[in-house]
């Protein structure tokens, strides 16, 4: 292990037998020699305890234009190696060797270094101890790239960017007037442009639950009304009706004065039937000449009745049509909660049903949903 704790990686190097390590790291380096050779990086290897260096790449003396072994040249060795920023030359227990010889390793490092031609280059370092089988250190390897041009290159870039990034403060700093400005003029905007989206997401949340023509609730917003009112109705034991209303005679329209004509009456009648309801009641268009009203609160047996006649009645008046007068009636069915149906989904099928049975009836009058379809039957059992 490391002294920080973490797992060391063991760099093994197998040898001679003769118990004290002497030589085994040199024949394995002879051993690998022809291939280290080709090696695009610098590599230096040195041996144990005493940092003797065994083994150098042809890269390695290239890059830093000397030889390291002294026995090939000791007197390149003068006024070489690696030194600090301010030109003084490193300790020997501060070299990447001596550290790795140590147990220390280096992933990375920037290393400054005056080469034997006098010219100063940095190197990017990585070194690593080398155990035997008995985890014992025999010695230590370096690897090293010369990244002098990319580091230049790095800084000249940065330099570069350093002043661009001054230049565009200069520039913002010379706009912060007009910047305000229009920082102020955005502000007035956004409020603006809030207030039209949430007037717009009004609009759109009462299309989705309003009719476009008569602009009444549409099937969507009914059902929810229904559905709310039938739970309310059961929870307190009320009583509630659903009114299924169809014209009579309004093909009559669309086919000799036009959709247009048609549109028209479909409004006039949403108008009178809104006229004859109360604030409780809710009147809905499902779909052409379709309008369906929800009765939540009924009072007094005749209630439904009485809503229902009022409103065959405003329906009967006739129609100012392209300045002609027309006359449409209206079929009414009718269906009651609780004696009817026990959902909402029943209520205004049984109302539809209750409609049909008014036009095959003759038209123009009211039906409540029932084997019978006489009103009196149908009060004396639901209120008695």
């Amino acid at each position: 292990m490391d002294k920080d704790g973490t797992a060391r990686p063991r760099r093994r190097v197998d040898g001679d037998t003769n118990g004290d390590g002497s030589g085994r790291l040199l024949r394995s380096a002879e051993t690998i020699r022809d291939m280290l050779v080709q090696m695009p990086v610098g590599l230096v290897v040195a041996e144990a305890p005493n940092g003797d260096i065994v083994m150098v790449n042809d890269e390695a003396e290239r890059i830093l234009g000397r030889p390291l072994i002294p026995a090939r040249d000791s007197a390149a060795d003068e006024g070489c190696g690696a030194v600090r920023g301010d030109g003084t030359p490193y300790r020997a227990d501060e070299l990447p060797l001596a550290k790795a010889l140590r147990g220390e390793t280096l992933r990375g490092a920037l290393v400054d270094y005056r080469r034997g031609d006098g010219r100063t280059i940095q190197l990017g370092v990585n070194a690593a101890p080398l155990y035997d089988d008995d985890d014992r250190i025999i010695g230590a390897v370096t690897i090293f790239v010369d990244v002098t041009d990319q580091r230049a290159d790095e800084q000249r870039t940065r330099s570069t960017l350093e002043h661009l990034v001054a230049a565009r403060t200069r520039e913002i700093t010379l706009r912060n007037v007009e910047l305000d400005r229009l920082n102020d003029e955005l502000r007035a905007l956004t409020d603006g442009l809030e207030e039209m989206i949430r007037q717009r997401t009004a609009e759109l949340a009462h299309l989705a639950h309003h009719d476009h023509l008569t602009g009444l609730p549409n099937r969507m917003l009914l059902v929810e009304r229904l559905e709310r009112a039938v739970t309310s109705a059961g929870r307190y034991g009320r009583n509630l009706a659903v009114l299924f209303i169809d014209l009579d005679g309004f093909k009559y329209v669309n086919d000799t004065f036009g959709h247009d004509a048609g549109d028209e009456v479909l409004k006039e009648t949403a108008r009178r039937l809104g006229a004859n309801l109360r604030s409780s009641d809710t009147l809905a268009r499902l779909s052409g000449d379709e309008f369906v009203v929800l009765i939540a609160e009924m009072s007094r047996p005749d209630d439904a009745s009485d809503i229902a006649e009022a409103l065959l009645a405003s329906l009967a008046e006739p129609y100012a049509v392209h300045g002609d007068q027309v006359a449409l009636s209206a079929s009414i069915g009718v269906s009651i909660f609780p004696r009817d149906a026990s959902s909402a989904a029943e209520l205004q099928q049984h109302a539809d049903i209750a409609m049909y049975r008014a036009k095959e009836s003759g038209k123009s009058r009211v039906s409540f949903y029932g084997p019978s379809n006489q009103e009196a039957s149908l009060f004396e059992d639901l209120w008695t």
